[in-house]
């Protein structure tokens, strides 16, 4: 299994961590963008120390993002594949609630399990209102309180760890993921930083990594995102705002963007209380996110058929 991609490529074996390097028809593909990434399932040939990837095998989900930087807004970044659960990591400190529906949205268009962890709870535990936001926002995802410092809540990830599932780790920086990655690892494998005074987390994880956890599972340590661009994740949105979708099949229109629109059932939901103006807010926003890049990619289409 792949865990880094850089020079080289570093593999996960049956007989340890090794470093290989891509056949060249799988370079040429790399150059184009279509690289392994973290997570992936590869073939080797050779021998341990000079092996070579030949083949990524099909993929069971891939989480992408739009690129970062403007420059590059059109362009789709893998961040991960073959991933079963992802944890979205967060502390009250740090809890935003578009950035959670961000993150569900990435989560459930890759076809994976969203799990939210909440952690610090040692810092702050006093978390009952915000466990109740999360419960409105996201009602049909987990949710677990837990404390990295005191192992507290710990053991109720244990359900998601069983032997070959893949786990990955998402949230912004300084919330805890690498700590919490160690702690279920058992051991101190992914560096951390203490913790600032106010409680604010330390940046550290400067790489996508994969560990194999002691019951089997793997786990894959991401970075801290400071951008959640969205790519192709039309099925994310509706299922991370399945209430406006179900309320969308009764619109007068069937390409209504819940605006100014007659007939719209959404805004009409908005107007009688069922229906929170916020709620519609962040649902068009990422809505409309989503057809920039999209009719960047049908012009690009038209240019090269011409």
């Amino acid at each position: 299994m792949a865990i880094d991609f850089g020079v080289a490529l570093r593999v996960l074996t049956a007989v340890g961590e090794e470093q290989a390097v891509l056949a060249p028809d799988l370079y040429r593909q790399a150059r184009r963008g279509e690289r392994p990434v973290v997570g992936d399932w590869v073939a080797l040939a050779g021998e341990p120390g000079g092996a070579c990837v030949v083949e990524r095998l099909p993929r069971t989900s891939k989480f992408t993002r739009r690129r970062a930087g403007t420059e590059q807004a059109a362009r789709e970044q893998v961040i991960a594949a073959n991933v079963d659960t992802a944890f979205l990591v967060t502390d009250p400190r740090d809890f935003n609630r578009r950035r959670i529906e961000r993150y569900l949205t990435i989560v459930r268009e890759a076809g994976a399990e969203p799990v939210i962890v909440l952690t610090k709870l040692d810092l702050y535990p006093d978390v009952v209102d915000l466990l109740s936001d999360l419960k409105a926002l996201a009602p049909h995802v987990a949710v677990h309180p837990v404390s990295n410092e005191t192992g507290e809540g710990l053991e109720e990830l244990d359900c998601y760890l069983g032997q070959g599932r893949t786990v990955c780790l998402l949230g912004s920086s300084g919330v805890g993921k690498s700590t919490l990655a160690n702690r279920l690892l058992g051991y101190e494998h992914l560096q951390t930083r203490q913790e600032r005074r106010s409680g604010a987390g330390r940046h550290t994880t400067t790489h996508r990594e994969l560990v194999s956890l002691p019951r089997g599972a793997l786990l894959i340590d991401n970075p801290g995102m400071r951008e959640v661009g969205l790519w192709a994740a039309e099925h994310g949105v509706e299922e991370t705002f399945d209430d406006v979708a179900s309320l969308a099949g009764g619109c007068r229109f069937d390409d209504c963007r819940h605006d100014s629109e007659p007939g719209c059932a959404v805004q009409a939901a908005v107007q009688e209380g069922e229906l929170r103006q916020e709620r519609l807010a962040s649902f068009r926003k990422l809505a409309s996110e989503l057809r920039r890049p999209l009719r960047r990619r049908r012009q690009g289409g038209r240019r090269q058929s011409r």
